[in-house]
C-alpha cells in the first residue's frame, strides 16, 4: 500500500518539485498552498508524513506551526517535517512543542529529505 504524503508550500516550483520526486518514489503525494486546504485534506485522508513551509502566504507568517497544531490535532500518529527559511532557536523550540519531529533548513537536497521522511516511517 502506498505511503500518503501531503506537502505545505506557497512556492509553486518548490511544490512542484517536492511533489514530483516524491510520487517518483512511490509515495501518493497531495499538495497545498494554504493552511485551509491543508485542513480540508487533513479531513479527508491519513497521511503518513507531513511536509510544510513556515511562513506560507507572507513575510512574517508562522502559519506552518500552525499546520503542525492541526496535523496533530487531527491525526496525531502522523509526522511532521517543517521546512523554513526562516529558522532560529526560538521556531526551533517552538516548532517542537507543537510536535513537528523535524525542522529541515531551506534549501535541501530532495535526497535529504526523502532520507529524512525514510527514516520517520521507519521509526512509526
Amino acid at each position: 500500500m502506498q505511503k500518503r504524503l501531503l506537502i505545505v508550500e506557497d512556492e509553486p516550483a518548490i511544490l512542484f518539485a517536492l511533489k514530483l520526486y516524491f510520487s517518483r518514489q512511490g509515495f501518493a503525494v497531495d499538495t497545498a498552498r494554504s493552511r485551509e486546504e491543508a485542513d480540508e485534506l487533513l479531513a479527508l485522508e491519513h497521511y503518513a508524513v507531513v511536509i510544510a513551509d513556515l511562513r506560507l502566504g507572507g513575510s512574517s507568517s508562522t502559519e506552518g506551526l500552525d499546520i503542525i497544531s492541526d496535523v496533530h490535532r487531527i491525526a496525531p500518529e502522523t509526522k511532521v517535517i517543517l521546512l523554513t527559511a526562516y529558522g532560529s532557536s526560538e521556531v526551533e523550540m517552538e516548532a517542537q512543542r507543537r510536535g513537528a519531529h523535524v525542522l529541515l533548513h531551506k534549501p535541501q537536497p530532495l535526497p535529504t529529505i526523502a532520507e529524512v521522511v525514510s527514516s520517520l516511517l521507519q521509526s512509526a
